[in-house]
């Protein structure tokens, strides 16, 4: 029960103080108290730092140069206000995770879990500052350039911050392995591995979105969208599947990661 009230408490001054920051809309802050909630109840103290270490350094890098990043808004499907749906998309299989390790607290689950969320860390770094990049993305696919804001595109600088973005969560897992398990040599080489296969997991969310995700073309804006609408207005589907959204994208690209987890180990 203590566990409960602390994660509780806990989760509900996060979520808040994020939602004050426009970080989190209504149902994203009513999201991440269930979602911080559950992870601490079930992995304890430092299953939420690894998820605080995502989310504060992600909205940390959203609001960054917020003002230069507003001309997207036309492209990218969501705005910087998560709801709860993005919410679980980047927490929901780590929350699984979570579950699976307090059943069984085996340290693949753990590994797993940090993995979720390197692999979300990687992407949010990447797609946040890598519209930053002076020079337009490449389609991962095709290396032929893209609007900025785009799902699937890759630049150096995007790429870059999606290595410091798996780097950070990996450093924060290694010293959360060795104070769980007391084995230096195996926390080493298990947060090399959630570095590089969370790196690995933003590549594939690159494919992913590149490939299969909707994309449109807005007639009035004459440009290539993510949204389905403008203005009331639909607009034509030209590239990957209506139903497949950046949250599924990230979503699958997030479990992708951690079954390659499960694969290894």
């Amino acid at each position: 029960m203590l566990d409960f009230i602390i994660g509780l408490t806990s989760s509900f001054l996060i979520a808040f103080a994020a939602y004050k920051k426009s970080s989190l809309n209504r149902s994203g802050f009513l999201a991440a108290i269930v979602l911080g909630t559950g992870i601490y109840y079930f992995g304890g103290l430092w299953f939420s730092v690894i998820m605080v270490a995502f989310f504060v350094s992600s909205s940390i890098l959203t609001k960054f140069k917020n003002y230069n990043k507003q001309s997207f808004d036309k492209l990218n499907e969501k705005d910087g206000n998560r709801d709860y749906i993005q919410v679980f998309a980047n927490g929901g299989v780590g929350l699984i995770f979570t579950f699976l390790y307090y059943i069984h607290p085996s340290p693949a689950f753990l590994l797993a879990y940090a993995v979720s969320f390197a692999e979300a860390t990687a992407d949010t770094w990447a797609s946040e500052i890598g519209v930053l990049s002076k020079s337009k993305p490449l389609c991962i696919l095709n290396f032929k350039p893209l609007e900025k804001g785009m799902s699937g595109g890759i630049s150096i600088l995007g790429t870059t911050f999606a290595f410091l973005g798996a780097s950070f969560i990996a450093s924060v897992y290694f010293i959360a392995h060795i104070i769980t398990y007391k084995d230096i040599k195996q926390g080493f080489i298990y947060s090399i591995l959630c570095l590089l296969i969370g790196f690995a997991g933003s590549i594939i969310d690159s494919i992913l979105g590149a490939s299969i995700q909707a994309q449109y073309y807005c007639e009035a804006l004459k440009t290539t969208t993510e949204k389905r609408m403008y203005n009331n207005i639909s607009n034509k589907l030209i590239k990957g599947f209506s139903f497949i959204n950046n949250d599924m994208v990230n979503f699958s690209s997030n479990l992708i990661s951690t079954l390659i987890v499960l694969f290894i180990i």
